[in-house]
């Protein structure tokens, strides 16, 4: 079983990735990412093209050891994913649907993928939304949007998931499938950029 250490930029949010080794690892590239990224001040981390590297994970699989008060909410629009960030150092944490659907994908700014972990877990598989990148990409295997194999790979996995009840524990939503804290919206002061933080060692 593999495990993959998360944390925010301060140190105040602490968790796990279990089972790291069934994720699937995508860059998308679509304007909400870089917009989210650009909001929080992470902006500058992204990869070239504007890339944010993503693990797509289950519910089940996030354990918050720490700091679970210190989540907090953004939606770019009123049906947009939901996009969480910690309310201490504002670095982006994950994006995920609704409570109903057992998928979360865990941004890239709160772990780090390296050694044996790079070995179980893999490289990069997945570059989508290269129609959005704001710049030339390194890659040649991007798609422009989503390719069918990823669409279909992740609706299984969803599926399947939520048929075995992963859908819970879920560190984001209560069971009464509602965010655990407040949702902000572009227009919150809550969301608006922060001062630069470092990245956890």
């Amino acid at each position: 079983m593999t495990r993959l250490n998360i944390q925010c930029a301060c140190g105040q949010v602490t968790g796990e990735i279990i089972d790291a080794q069934r994720s699937q690892r995508c860059v998308c590239y679509c304007k909400d990412c870089q917009a989210f990224a650009e909001k929080l001040g992470y902006h500058t981390e992204l990869r070239p093209g504007g890339g944010t590297e993503i693990l797509q994970i289950t519910p089940a699989q996030l354990r918050v050891y720490r700091g679970r008060d210190k989540l907090s909410c953004a939606r770019l629009s009123e049906k947009g994913l939901y996009r969480w960030y910690t309310s201490c150092c504002h670095t982006p944490i994950a994006n995920t649907i609704s409570a109903a659907i057992p998928f979360i994908g865990i941004i890239s700014s709160c772990y780090h993928i390296e050694g044996d972990n790079e070995e179980e877990i893999g490289p990069v598989r997945w570059y989508v939304q290269g129609q959005d990148a704001r710049s030339s990409i390194p890659e040649k295997n991007v798609h422009p949007r989503f390719p069918l194999s990823l669409v279909i790979r992740t609706a299984l996995r969803i599926g399947w998931a939520r048929l075995l009840g992963h859908h819970r524990p879920n560190a984001f939503f209560d069971r009464q499938g509602q965010p655990r804290g407040v949702v902000y919206y572009p227009q919150d002061a809550m969301i608006a950029k922060p001062n630069k933080h470092p990245h956890p060692e």
